[in-house]
């Protein structure tokens, strides 16, 4: 789900007669719904066995604090990955949080130049 709204921002950009609006737009969308689906993920994991988390319950606000403090690599430490499927997850997340801030932003910032190299030459 996440690739394909991504792949359609990305050709949106591309196609746009402002792409660094666009591409702006594009990243106001994209990112929160990479860091919804992590939250859905935590919830859903604490919610099947309260272990998985260091904390005695974790609601949707929970979910997406820690989420939100992992994406930032802040980690306060309040709520940690407690068994071994959490932390595989919390792993999987950063992971792809680098690939985020390094493939995703190299994608919509290559869309912005195609864009704007199509709006130059009049295509």
């Amino acid at each position: 789900m996440l690739a394909a709204v991504a792949s359609h921002q990305v050709k949106a950009v591309t196609r746009s007669r402002h792409p660094a609006l666009k591409a702006t737009e594009a990243l106001a969308a994209t990112a929160p719904l990479f860091l919804l689906l992590f939250a859905a993920a935590y919830f859903l994991l604490a919610q099947a066995d309260a272990s998985n988390v260091n904390v005695e319950t974790l609601n949707r606000t929970d979910s997406l604090y820690f989420t939100v403090t992992v994406f930032a690599t802040v980690g306060f430490g309040d709520i940690t990955a407690a068994s071994e499927t959490a932390r595989v997850l919390v792993t999987g997340q950063m992971i792809l949080d680098l690939i985020v801030l390094g493939l995703g932003v190299r994608a919509f910032v290559g869309a912005v130049e195609v864009g704007l190299q199509k709006a130059t030459n009049g295509v």
